[in-house]
């Protein structure tokens, strides 16, 4: 499978809390360098978080085209923790609220595949998962 980014740029958009050469990005303030065509720093982006992060839509074949950001309004990232107990799938609402379409392929993606998972609906945060996750508090997002 090959998924490429192409015109989405939902993890630039201000959804997502970073830095890139000095400029902080949060919920509601998109990155200084991203703008209609894509990254202006492409080449230069910093390791972290433009190059260190990964969207989940663009590595997971289980995870239908449908769900690509900008079309679903959700951002997907695997939270991967010492403790596999705490791992988990992380869905940020980017930009709307989580349609129940989207909510509902996750919760029902998460309950198959038996992982943990984080998610925002209407800015609030939920978890499904084991006990260990469940009791655990957990930084999100």
């Amino acid at each position: 499978m090959t998924r490429e980014c192409g015109t989405c740029t939902k993890c630039c958009d201000g959804w997502l809390t970073g830095s890139a050469k000095g400029y902080n990005f949060w919920p509601g303030r998109k990155c200084h360098f991203v703008c209609s065509t894509g990254c202006t720093i492409y080449e230069d982006r910093p390791k972290d978080p433009c190059q260190s992060f990964t969207c989940s839509w663009l590595d997971d074949e289980n995870i239908p085209a449908w769900l690509k950001p900008n079309e679903s309004n959700v951002i997907m990232q695997w939270r991967t923790r010492d403790d596999e107990n705490l791992s988990h799938l992380e869905i940020v609402e980017a930009g709307a609220p989580m349609s129940a379409e989207v909510l509902s392929w996750v919760i029902m993606y998460a309950l198959n595949k038996n992982i943990n998972l984080a998610f925002q609906v209407n800015g609030g945060w939920n978890k499904i998962g084991n006990q260990t996750f469940l009791q655990t508090e957990i930084k999100i997002a």
